[in-house]
């Protein structure tokens, strides 16, 4: 067998090197990349919320921390359930959001963010907690690294939510960025590699696979057509027609929601009990 977590670092240091590349609190220090996201969750179109959720059914009272929490799509909810969460959010707009979120959902409890990267999280700086969560936060650097430091920081119950398989928006990527930059794409490193990185540290983590469920809904092509420009590096004339004829080709109308790419992902539910 591999080694799992050197694959996975190495295979993150490749990425690091490609054309404009963003780590995901870069990306999400860009406020329109930020609003996007909200904006989509607030829409009820984030349908995966709903699954997980029902796998995270803590009893109130819990202490929970969130790490890579976004504009607090998990952590909203749980908070209204009654846990006492605690954030990981190094983006400021991310911050905001959440904030904005709360407000929308009515949850008056308060929400501490802790605003760094988790590989920057000292466990001695924040405590621990009953149950820790990370859902498709794990763009870290050294994965082994992150997972024990979760293990440590948890009292009862580790769950993470990462992709089984590219995600449909990751396959655009894959499709053009070699044509648009003439360098090797690097994806995201995926679950298989989580799931195995714990079992050679010696944690045996159940996995369950569920569809992703995410709707990117656009209310016009153009507006699709701004966030697969920013994803992809495309700002000269012909990248941007490259992006366009691609995009076309794969977006679908939906009547009185505009145009949508199609879903059709899975991720993993990976969990285990405090070792």
């Amino acid at each position: 067998m591999n080694d799992a977590n050197r694959e996975w670092n190495e295979h993150c240091a490749k990425q690091a090197q490609m054309t404009n590349y963003q780590t995901g609190a870069q990306r999400f220090s860009i406020q329109k990349n930020t609003d996007r996201m909200a904006e989509s969750l607030m829409r009820g179109n984030v349908g995966r919320v709903f699954d997980q959720l029902a796998r995270l059914s803590f009893p109130a009272g819990s202490t929970v921390l969130d790490i890579g929490a976004g504009p607090g799509t998990l952590a909203v909810p749980l908070a209204a359930a009654g846990c006492r969460v605690t954030v990981v959010e190094p983006a400021p707009p991310m911050q905001a959001a959440l904030l904005e979120y709360k407000k929308m959902k009515g949850v008056d409890a308060d929400i501490p963010i802790v605003s760094k990267v988790w590989e920057q999280v000292c466990p001695d700086e924040i405590g621990t907690f009953d149950y820790v969560v990370s859902s498709f936060a794990l763009s870290v650097p050294d994965l082994k690294d992150a997972l024990l430091k979760m293990n440590a920081v948890c009292n009862k119950e580790v769950h993470i939510f990462w992709f089984l398989i590219d995600p449909p928006w990751g396959r655009v990527n894959e499709a053009l960025w070699t044509k648009l930059h003439g360098e090797e794409y690097y994806g995201r490193p995926l679950a298989d590699l989580v799931w195995n990185a714990l079992y050679q540290a010696g944690i045996y983590a159940h996995l369950e696979v569920l569809p992703l469920k995410d709707s990117h809904f656009y209310e016009t092509f153009e507006d699709a057509l701004d966030e697969y420009k920013d994803r992809l590096a495309a700002t000269e004339d012909w990248q941007i027609k490259m992006v366009a004829d691609y995009i076309e080709e794969k977006l679908e109308a939906v009547a009185g929601k505009g145009v949508v790419l199609p879903e059709d992902g899975l991720y993993a539910h990976i969990w285990w009990r405090k070792v």
